[in-house]
C-alpha cells in the first residue's frame, strides 16, 4: 500500500490568526497543494527540497493560496532547477501568474527548464507522476473565475482537498469518496458565507466520510482546537501526518 505523508507548510487563513503560516501543505515530499506566501520560507524549513517538487496544485487565485507562487518560480531560476515542473490550477492561472511576476520581478519567465500549464477542469483528470487529482467547482468567492476542491489518487490511495468551500454538496461528495479528507475550517463557530466552521460544519462533513477514513483540518482561526470528532485532527504548521 502506498504511503500517504503529509508535511503541512501552514495552516492559518487569510489573517495569518496567531502567527500561523498560511495555509498548504505538501503530499509525499513531490506534491505542493497551494502556494501561500511563505511556502519557500516554509519548504526550507522542513528540510524539503524545492527542485523536488513534481507539481503545485492551486484551488483558487486568493493571495494567500497563490502569491507563494513568485517565489518558488524565482528559486527554480537561480538555484538549478532542470526537471519539469506541472502547475494544474483554475482557468487563467498562467496569466495571472505572468501580471503578477512581471510586476515584482521583471524577466523572471525567462526559464531553463520546461513549466506544464495545466487548467483543472471537472470531469478531466490530471496525471503528473503517480498523482492524480480531479478538481469539482466548490462554494467560496463568486468574484473569482473558479474556486475548485480536488479529488487525488495516489497510488492506491484516495484522497481529497476541499480547497477554500462553505458547506456544499461538492465537498460532501468529496468526503464520501476519501480515505482522507483535508479540508478548510476558517472559524470554530462564526458562519460566514464562504467558508466552513469547526461547531456547524465538520461535524456534517466527518459524517459523510467513511467511518475508517481520517478528516485533517487546516486553513482555520486560532480558536480552532481539538474537534471532538472521531478520526479527526487540526493539523499544525510544519507538522507531518502519516497515513
Amino acid at each position: 500500500m502506498t504511503d500517504l505523508d503529509l508535511s503541512f507548510i501552514g495552516t492559518g487563513n487569510a489573517f495569518a490568526p496567531g502567527g500561523l503560516c498560511w495555509n498548504g501543505f505538501l503530499v509525499n515530499e513531490k506534491f505542493l497543494f497551494e502556494a501561500p506566501p511563505q511556502a519557500l520560507m516554509s519548504l526550507n524549513r522542513l528540510g524539503v527540497d524545492p527542485n523536488a517538487i513534481e507539481a503545485v496544485v492551486i484551488s483558487h487565485h486568493h493571495g494567500d493560496h497563490f502569491l507563494g507562487l513568485p517565489f518558488l518560480l524565482l528559486h527554480w531560476k537561480y538555484f538549478g532547477r532542470k526537471t519539469p515542473v506541472r502547475i494544474i490550477g483554475p482557468s487563467e492561472t498562467e496569466a495571472v501568474a505572468r501580471q503578477v511576476c512581471e510586476r515584482v520581478y521583471p524577466g523572471l519567465f525567462d526559464f531553463s527548464f520546461e513549466i506544464e500549464w495545466a487548467t483543472a477542469a471537472p470531469g478531466a483528470p490530471i496525471t503528473t507522476g503517480d498523482l492524480t487529482v480531479e478538481s469539482v467547482p466548490v462554494k467560496h468567492d463568486r468574484k473569482l473565475n473558479e474556486n475548485l476542491g480536488f479529488a487525488c489518487r495516489l497510488g492506491d490511495r484516495r484522497f481529497a482537498y476541499t480547497g477554500d468551500s462553505a458547506i456544499c454538496e461538492a465537498v460532501l461528495d468529496l468526503a464520501r469518496g476519501s480515505e482522507l479528507l483535508v479540508s478548510e475550517c476558517a472559524s470554530r463557530a462564526e458562519r460566514l458565507p464562504m467558508h466552513m466552521n469547526l461547531v456547524d460544519d465538520m461535524p456534517v462533513l466527518r459524517a459523510a466520510l467513511p467511518p475508517e477514513s481520517s478528516l485533517l483540518i487546516t486553513h482555520i482561526n486560532s480558536d480552532v482546537t481539538d474537534p471532538g470528532l472521531p478520526r479527526t485532527a487540526v493539523a499544525r504548521d510544519f507538522e507531518r501526518y502519516r497515513f
